[in-house]
């Protein structure tokens, strides 16, 4: 039986572990969210018609934080919840020529690095769920030759 060296794919955990410690250390996105862009149009009295393109974050659950509004429409009681489900980034691009908004650029930054941390994870869990099969198997195979030995 063929023998395997090891220490390629121990060399390959230890580096996924790595970049899983780097990207930890990293500016991240709220897990489960992602960025979404939209375009509003706007005219202006000149009779100048520019579009704007913002970014704004997106969840299936409320977890960003409300920010107040500066200023109140109506005076309702407060009975609004504190999270909502989007939560605005900012200007990615215009006809106007302004350009992305620091922010934008950054928030982009950060849902890269969570992307590239959930499949460093997973690939992780991956190599744990081999090695526990295996370690099974194993264990398997070692209770066999100890009946067999024993009979």
């Amino acid at each position: 039986m063929a023998t395997i060296d090891i220490e390629p794919i121990m060399k390959g955990i230890r580096r996924l572990q790595q970049v899983q410690e780097q990207l930890q250390a990293r500016e991240l996105s709220p897990e489960g969210a992602w960025i979404h862009q939209y375009q509003v149009t706007r005219s202006y009295p000149s009779g100048n018609v520019e579009t704007y393109c913002y970014a704004k974050w997106q969840a299936k659950l409320p977890i960003f934080s409300k920010k107040p509004k500066r200023h109140k429409r109506s005076q309702q009681p407060e009975h609004k919840p504190a999270f909502t489900c989007h939560q605005h980034i900012g200007r990615v691009s215009s006809t106007t020529g302004l350009g992305m908004d620091e922010a934008v650029r950054a928030a982009y930054n950060a849902w890269n690095n969570r992307k590239k941390l959930t499949e460093v994870e997973q690939a992780l869990t991956e190599i744990q769920k081999v090695l526990e099969k295996t370690e099974g198997q194993i264990g398997k195979m070692e209770d066999k030759s100890v009946l067999e030995k024993n009979k």
